[in-house]
């Protein structure tokens, strides 16, 4: 699929989740700490979502990754991920969801390639906690402007309202992000 295409269609699917909670444009900008703007444009398709911005469109809608993402649902209570999973392209990372049942919005699990030669993004910050566990290479972790190197076999577990980015040392680094809601904003999710 065309990387337009699938720019367009995410859009289109956050703009549905968006509408089936109720929420405003003006609402979600609040809850999410992204401009009313930058989600108008990315509904329109103009823009692509950052990691962290799917994180936190997703808790805040209360819908997994993937269903943002585009991969098929309507299974039971339980999600078997295998090697399989299809890969997206998002801001220079390659991201295969490995959790999300339906109806699951309390961690989000993503298999994150990144190659060494990637831009260095924006650091981001959202609701919750992250848990990072470097499966190959070795991960740089910017945390609040403090570089952390973080090996293969290593994890790293933060608060993710820090400013954070990641980026590869060497060689594609693969990472597992596992991405926990904030217990203490459950009441704030509109189902």
């Amino acid at each position: 699929m065309a990387l337009g295409t699938a720019v367009t269609q995410f859009g289109e699917r956050l703009r549905n989740a968006r509408a089936h909670v109720g929420l405003t444009l003006e609402e979600l900008a609040s809850e999410t700490g992204l401009s009313k703007a930058h989600l108008s444009r990315l509904e329109s398709g103009e823009r692509q979502p950052s990691l962290a911005a799917l994180v936190d469109l997703a808790r805040t809608l209360g819908v997994p990754i993937s269903q943002l993402l585009g991969e098929a649902d309507g299974h039971p209570q339980l999600l078997i991920s295998t090697g399989q999973a299809p890969r997206h392209e998002v801001n220079g990372l390659s991201i295969a969801t490995r959790s999300g049942f339906p109806g699951s919005s309390a961690i989000e699990v993503l298999n994150v390639l990144i190659a060494p030669e990637r831009e260095p993004s924006s650091p981001a910050r959202h609701q919750g906690e992250e848990w990072l566990y470097v499966l190959h290479g070795t991960l740089l972790l910017e945390l609040d402007d403090e570089p952390h190197i973080v090996r293969e076999g290593e994890s790293v577990h933060f608060d993710a309202l820090l400013a954070h980015r990641l980026a590869a040392v060497g060689e594609t680094c693969e990472v597992l992000v596992v991405a926990g809601k904030d217990s203490r904003s459950l009441h704030a999710l509109h189902h």
